[in-house]
Formats: C-alpha cells, structure tokens, sequence
C-alpha cells in the first residue's frame, strides 16, 4: 500500500522516553485508581513488615530478619514506581516493536513494525489520552500506543486531533 492513500502517517520510536510518557498518561487517566491503589498497598504492607519485624526481633530473628526485608522491598517499590513501571514496560516490548509506522484510514489503523503489521478498528479505542509531546489511544485499561505530535510524514498534528476525535467518537483527555 502506498503511504499517500492515508491521510495522516506517523513514525514513533518506543524508547524509554516514549515508553516512561505512556505510563505516565496511563496513570493520569485510565489507570489512576489501579495505580494508586497498588502503590498505597505497597507502602501499607512495607510499613507492616517494619513493624511486625521489628516486633518478633526477639522471639523469632530469622521471621523478624525476613519481615524486615519484605518491608524494605515494598518500601522500595513504592518509592521507585516510576522506575518499576518503566523496567516492566520494556520487559513488555516485543522485538522488532520499537520503531512503529502508524497510518490512519476512515476505517481503521495499521501500525507496521519489523515484528509485523497490526490493525486496530477505531472501534476498538478505550480512551485518547494527550500532552504537548504525546498521543496515547488506549484499547483497555492495560493496553494502548503512544504516538509522538512530531513524528507525521503525511498530514499533521493539528489536524490528526481532530481526526481522531471524530473517528473514535471519544473526547480527547487532555493532560
């Protein structure tokens, strides 16, 4: 297929900066709760450890020395969430994904990479997220694409938005 048939035509790399701008849309809207929610549990259940460690120091010092340190790591996970959500990310990341062609249709998006060709139905579009850098059209709660503003070939970013708006019927979040 010839690239000039779509309308808008956009090349985005999924390195650490596309992928660290994804989850943090995806914390900023559609995975808000789930998102607090797990890292409040990680701070809890660390604290708990700390103190039922501290607590059974003496009655039991291999139980206290393991409470101890399952506190830490929580305590650490929650800290580093970032980080973690990060490294989880590109662990995710199939080969051959990281330099994506989008091009978009009236019926559907085809994103190409060296691993293959996907389509996605504008059906299927959970949420669409943005910033000043990013676009992200979310198809559940755990899985979307990210799209970089400066990365059109064919078509541009103004106008995308609104292309996008009306394909999918959804009000653009803004962030």
């Amino acid at each position: 297929m010839s690239e000039s048939l779509y309308p808008f035509v956009n090349k985005t790399t999924y390195d650490r900066r596309a992928l660290a701008a994804l989850n943090d849309l995806a914390e900023k809207s559609v995975r808000k709760k789930k998102s607090q929610v797990t890292r409040l549990l990680c701070y809890v259940l660390g604290l708990i450890g700390l103190v039922a460690g501290a607590f059974l120091h003496k009655a039991s010092p291999m139980i206290s020395n393991l409470l101890l340190l399952y506190g830490v790591i929580l305590l650490l996970g929650g800290i580093s969430w970032k980080s973690f959500r990060l490294r989880s990310s590109q662990r995710q990341l199939q080969r051959g994904m990281q330099e994506c062609t989008y091009e978009f249709d009236d019926d559907e998006m085809i994103c190409t990479t060296e691993a293959g060709e996907q389509r996605y139905s504008y059906e299927q579009v959970f949420a669409v997220v943005c910033d000043q850098d990013w676009y992200v059209l979310f198809f559940d709660a755990g899985h979307g694409v990210i799209i970089d503003r400066k990365g059109f070939i064919e078509g541009n970013d103004l106008f995308f938005k609104s292309f996008i708006g009306q394909h999918t019927q959804l009000p653009i979040q803004e962030f």
